[in-house]
């Protein structure tokens, strides 16, 4: 483990020396500007000699470039993509060689910097292992080929059309080897230019032709990041994944149209995702079948790996943490669902005495509640008188919270339901649209109630959709997650429980979560399931927790914390708040 430690230092060591090395590259040719220079003639093109007799105007332009590409692949080495080493590798050497030869102003610190990093480099080059799709790059190279066959052909017809401006191109063939001598060097001057027409002609073909090896560096990095849209085909694909193999509560949010989604290259199973500072979050759990659960989160191992991403599954069941464990995920415990055996639960005993007196004060006001199916029936009374709860909510809350939170949905109802509660004026106060997991199981995902409503309006609707799923056959209920609710108990006594019990116990205030985890525990949940995170690769570090807040909202971390001065709670399943 400690050579394996001091190895990767003196990588990073050499990547940093790297950049340097190609920044210093960057700069040098105008610094040789500030050297004593005088101008010769030498026929037809001026030549700048230092006081040594050395042409250096012939390299300060390649040195340029090749400099600047390799500092921007330094970031890509830094990620251990094996092209980018390859592309390095061949840069460096280059560089090097144009160093020895002709002498410069930071001559010696360069030589040996470029010298000390491709010896690091050359002798851990089984560590830059991060390897593209082989398909995607031959045809990134393809195309990156064509590109620079037309810009070639261009450029010789271009010459022999315009010979008249260099000197001593007559035939095509004077024009093939006179365009690749002066690309090749990125000089004007091997051009032969006659006239300043000539000089500025072969400039601009040096710059396309540069722009385009630029470009094609950049096609075949390309494929090492692959973040497929997820199309409509997608969709349908992932609808019935959900339906058949969507165990966990959350497996409904993958078809939220702020999801991406990774298949099985088998087609067994498929996650919803998304990437927030380097970091691959999945929504819930895989999707597919235990028996296959472990093989496909290597998939995704290795489809992170090739991206140079972390992966943190976020709110994961039971169910799957043994897959997790054999991959290496680290677990930390993220909180508890309340849940409801709905064959047992009613209001009787005094765990459940607040939502009781709340439900009998809505009765006594003449509340009703009622469900609405816009799969059997569009109402657009309803749906609009939705909207006006929805947009008065917002008032309040100033933001809603993303990707671990569904939406309304009635562009696309699929199999959600929405209870809907209404006072003695027929006026709506409040609704409640649950997602279906699992055999036979529905989570309230989204609570909305006007400001200032009626008491009970939630308790009121939350029960009665309960009783009426439990006479439908339905055997579980569910409030969600509670967030980081018995993080830290006696088998939980870890660095990563320590640090949400901390954000729990002193961080109530902006998050609400001992709010939350009060509005629920008064309807005396049957069980507290617990649900977590896996996350890889261990240990558990600060850009886990800067992906866990930053994906929840997509307005920015600062407006979560505005949402402290906004509390009214409950209003809204949230996942982690």
């Amino acid at each position: 483990m400690l050579v394996r430690r001091l190895k990767r230092a003196l990588q990073n060591i050499a990547i940093l020396l790297l950049l340097v090395a190609s920044l210093a590259s960057v700069v040098e040719p105008f610094l040789q500007r500030l050297r004593p220079i005088q101008r010769i003639s030498a026929g037809p093109y001026p030549t700048i000699i230092n006081p040594y007799g050395i042409n250096v105007d012939i390299h300060r332009v390649l040195a340029f470039t090749l400099g600047l590409l390799s500092a921007f692949l330094a970031f890509k080495l830094y990620q251990r993509m094996r092209l980018a080493w390859i592309i390095e590798i061949m840069l460096q050497s280059a560089l090097l060689m144009l160093n020895v030869l002709h002498p410069r102003l930071l001559l010696l610190p360069v030589i040996v910097t470029e010298a000390f990093v491709l010896l690091v480099l050359g002798l851990t080059h089984r560590d830059f292992s991060r390897s593209p799709d082989r398909p995607s790059v031959f045809r990134a190279l393809a195309m990156a080929a064509a590109v620079l066959v037309v810009v070639l052909i261009n450029a010789v017809a271009s010459v022999f059309v315009f010979k008249a401006q260099f000197a001593g191109v007559h035939t095509f063939y004077d024009a093939v080897g006179r365009t690749l001598r002066f690309l090749a060097m990125m000089d004007a001057g091997y051009s032969g230019y006659t006239s300043r027409v000539g000089l500025v002609f072969a400039n601009s073909l040096i710059v396309i032709a540069w722009l385009c090896i630029s470009g094609a560096v950049l096609l075949i990095l390309k494929p090492l990041i692959y973040d497929p849209l997820s199309g409509m085909y997608d969709r349908r694909k992932a609808y019935a994944m959900v339906r058949s193999m969507g165990q966990n509560p959350v497996s409904y949010l993958a078809l939220e149209n702020d999801k991406r989604y990774f298949f099985s290259e088998a087609g067994s199973g498929f996650v919803a995702y998304t990437v927030i500072g380097g970091v691959l979050v999945c929504c819930g759990d895989v999707i597919c079948t235990k028996e296959d659960s472990a093989g496909f989160v290597r998939e995704i191992v290795e489809f992170a790996r090739k991206n140079g991403w972390g992966i943190l599954f976020v709110d994961v069941t039971d169910a799957m943490l043994e897959a997790y464990g054999q991959c290496g995920f680290g677990v930390a415990k993220l909180g508890e669902d309340a849940c409801f055996n709905l064959a047992e639960y009613n209001l009787h005993g005094n765990k459940v005495a607040k939502v009781r007196a709340a439900i009998n004060r809505a009765n006594k006001d003449g509340m009703t509640v009622a469900e609405y199916r816009p799969t059997e029936q569009r109402d657009f009374d309803i749906e609009r008188d939705i909207e006006e709860t929805s947009r008065q909510w917002f008032k309040g809350k100033g933001q809603e919270l993303g990707f671990m939170l569904g939406g309304i949905g009635l562009d696309n109802p699929m199999e959600r339901r929405y209870f809907y509660a209404r006072d003695a004026a027929g006026v709506m106060v409040g609704f409640v649209v649950f997602l279906p997991y699992g055999t036979s199981a529905y989570m309230a995902d989204i609570t909305r109630r006007v400001p200032d409503g009626p008491q009970g309006v939630l308790e009121k609707i939350i029960y009665e959709a309960f009783m009426q799923m439990r006479d439908e056959g339905v055997q579980w209920g569910n409030l969600g997650l509670c967030p980081l609710v018995n993080v830290r108990s006696e088998d939980e006594k870890t660095p990563v429980s320590w640090v949400f019990q901390f954000v729990y116990e002193n961080l109530s205030g902006v998050f609400d979560f001992k709010a939350l985890h009060h509005a629920k525990k008064k309807f005396a949940p049957t069980t507290w399931q617990p649900r977590y995170v896996a996350y890889s690769p261990k240990p558990f570090s600060p850009r886990y927790v800067y992906a866990m807040i930053r994906v929840q909202s997509p307005t920015g971390i600062r407006s979560l914390f505005s949402r402290g001065a906004h509390k009214d709670q409950p209003q809204g399943q949230t996942s982690l708040a």
